[in-house]
């Protein structure tokens, strides 16, 4: 297993660099058996990028969705990021909201918080 950088995945999902996009395609293809280990940071990052070059929020769900497809990524979290995915998908709330809240449902864990809509989602479980 190795750790993939956000930029592998952007330019594999973009197709926006002819070089590099070719590379990290060939590389994705190459790729077996999850060997490409997509941490949090890495999935934020790409939701940074994704929304700051103008994709909605269904659209980055999408390539989310379609990165935990792919045979060759492995989320480090996957069930923790699916959550995630959802919550991007039916919700308001920033990445980062969306990551607490998962978190926090999924260990069972205290939130604190000024955000209310954070707090609200929290409060209804």
């Amino acid at each position: 297993m190795r750790l993939v950088d956000t930029n592998i995945i952007l330019r594999w999902l973009l197709g926006d660099h002819r070089e590099l996009s070719q590379t990290a395609e060939q590389l994705v293809d190459r790729a077996k058996n999850a060997s490409l280990l997509v941490t949090d940071v890495v999935v934020a990052e790409i939701v940074y990028v994704l929304r700051a070059t103008g994709r909605d929020r269904q659209q980055v769900s999408e390539a989310l969705l379609l990165i935990g497809r792919m045979e060759a990524f492995k989320y480090e979290n996957e069930e923790l990021i699916m959550k995630v995915i959802g919550l991007l998908t039916d919700t308001n709330l920033d990445f980062a909201d969306c990551y607490l809240l998962a978190k926090a449902r999924q260990e069972k864990l205290g939130l604190e918080t000024f955000d209310k809509p954070l707090e609200k989602l929290y409060r209804l479980g």
